[in-house]
């Protein structure tokens, strides 16, 4: 079986930010699927500007329907509802509706901080997808009590955030990325309804302690890790940093500034997509990415260039 061409995004917010509707015009315009689905449990995000005017392409839905699980085991369901009733951050609320989601329905989960880049045509022949990314500090990392684990990791932070400063941060982090681990981000997630591995991974979750469960990356990259070891298992192929991730976390900041004459558009050739990281860039921004810094001083940056071909739009939405 494969990964139905079928995209799912989660927004949980009564309104839909400025970058969320860039991030679903990218997907609909350059990712080749048959539709698009836009999960929320907010009943106000349908009269939302910027979701009326996306389901104006047929290939987009709004769905505002709880995931079903009457395929699961009853105990099962029961565990997975009531963790979800506990759930206070949305990340983490999102970790675990994917999940059911793509359990359910089939197809290729998204974060909405996701631009695409070009078809998404490779994805639809594995019956499981996920991505790696370089980091400074996996799961055996945090959960580790080795001093000369967490000195190695420091050293790996400092010189990331020196290179971060730099001018030509991505150019600059690709020549080291190799000294860092590359570990499981379940940012992008495709899977054949009703896996056995994402079965396993739900079991997973029912088996962990409430108070774990309830800590946030707990139900995504560091659940992932646990049943991967972050390598390539039967039913979920992990593919390396540069198809989802080539810009690592912090050296996304690159994106903030102008795009240097005359370079690529896309961050790396074999790159599908870019994830924005948008938490770390509304850090060093000093505040979230939205519609007036995009059409104002972001207007010349490489994320303007990424989403350049509705940015007019975006103005006229701005302005009614």
């Amino acid at each position: 079986m494969a990964i139905a061409p079928v995209i799912h995004l989660i927004w949980l917010g009564p309104r839909l930010p400025a970058l969320v509707w860039l991030a679903a015009r990218a997907l609909l315009a350059r990712a080749e699927a048959d539709r698009v689905v836009l999960h929320s449990s907010s009943p106000a995000l349908a009269t939302d500007p910027l979701v009326q005017n996306l389901q104006t392409n047929p290939c987009l839905t709004l769905d505002l329907t709880p995931p079903d699980l009457t395929t699961l085991p009853a105990p099962l369901q029961a565990k997975l509802g009531d963790l979800l009733s506990r759930l206070r951050k949305p990340a983490a609320k999102a970790d675990l509706l994917r999940l059911e989601i793509l359990w359910h329905q089939g197809g290729l989960y998204v974060d909405t901080d996701v631009i695409a880049l070009q078809p998404f045509t490779p994805l639809w022949t594995l019956d499981g997808v996920a991505g790696l990314e370089h980091v400074a500090l996996p799961a055996a990392v945090v959960h580790s009590r080795s001093p000369v684990r967490w000195a190695r990791a420091g050293a790996l932070i400092g010189l990331r955030e020196v290179i971060r400063r730099s001018p030509e941060a991505a150019a600059h982090f690709r020549l080291v990325d190799q000294l860092y681990d590359e570990a499981c981000n379940n940012a992008v997630l495709g899977f054949t309804a009703q896996s056995p591995v994402l079965l396993r991974l739900l079991q997973r979750i029912a088996a962990m302690p409430t108070a774990q469960a309830l800590e946030l990356y707990e139900l995504g990259p560091r659940l992932l890790e646990a049943e991967t070891h972050n390598q390539s298992i039967p039913g979920l192929t992990l593919l390396p940093p540069p198809a989802f991730f080539p810009l690592a976390p912090e050296i996304c900041g690159a994106l903030l500034r102008p795009r240097p004459r005359g370079q690529a558009l896309h961050p790396e050739p074999q790159s599908l997509l870019v994830h924005l990281y948008d938490s770390v860039l509304a850090r060093q921004l000093g505040h979230a990415i939205d519609a007036r810094w995009l059409l104002g001083p972001g207007r010349q940056s490489w994320l303007a260039e990424l989403v350049q071909p509705w940015l007019s739009e975006l103005a006229q939405l701005a302005e009614a």
